[in-house]
């Protein structure tokens, strides 16, 4: 386990189970001593005792195997905080620090999709809707996607031509911040782009 996941579960711990569920927008099932978190639109079982994330969900994405959820899943839940998204959609460099963090080791996954998806629109829609997205305006076709409850990742797509690569772009809303720190945000935006990818590959 690492040191950061570890740090996540001590600190859910501490908290109160009833007062994370509501602020998180999850349950807590008090027989079972478990909190359900939805997650891409599935439902996970999160044991804080066990310190164990379970999907119980009926698509059987098996996203446990994207790098973050294990670190990410506790950490959302024990930073859970008031904030609610208010629609205000920014570009993760646009947030308080952003700039200067969302380079190099920590650049966006943007290529990735653009890559991916660069010549099937129609599959990125599809790809967004089985994570439990939706369709919005943007681009030449955009999902937004529940990674998690409260921090949902809007994707955009631009389809290229002889003139101009594809391109994607990653947008957050602006009341992230209040909820992940910005290394904890980049890995959401990191294992939305994991999952899509993974999604897309699995139903060929």
């Amino acid at each position: 386990m690492l040191a950061g996941e570890k740090a996540a579960w001590e600190k859910l711990e501490l908290r109160d189970p009833y007062e994370v569920a509501e602020l998180a927008e999850a349950e807590y099932w008090e027989d079972d001593d478990v909190l359900v978190l939805t997650v891409f639109g599935q439902a996970y079982l999160v044991n804080t005792a066990e310190r164990e994330i379970r999907e119980i969900g009926v698509h059987d994405l098996h996203l446990e195997d994207t790098t973050h959820l294990n670190l990410l899943v506790p950490l959302y839940l024990a930073s859970s905080a008031p904030p609610v998204p208010g629609g205000r959609l920014v570009k993760p460099e646009a947030l308080p620090g952003g700039s200067a963090f969302f380079k190099g080791p920590h650049e966006l996954p943007t290529e990735v999709i653009a890559h991916h998806f660069c010549s099937t629109p129609d599959r990125f829609i599809e790809v967004g809707l089985k994570l439990g997205g939706s369709r919005t305006d943007g681009g030449d076709a955009a999902v937004v996607i529940p990674t998690f409850t409260k921090i949902p990742v809007t994707v955009m797509l631009w389809l290229g031509d002889l003139e101009f690569p594809a391109r994607a772009q990653l947008l957050l809303d602006a009341t992230a911040i209040q909820l992940l720190p910005l290394d904890a945000l980049w890995a959401t935006l990191v294992m939305t782009s994991q999952a899509m990818i993974q999604v897309a590959g699995s139903h060929h």
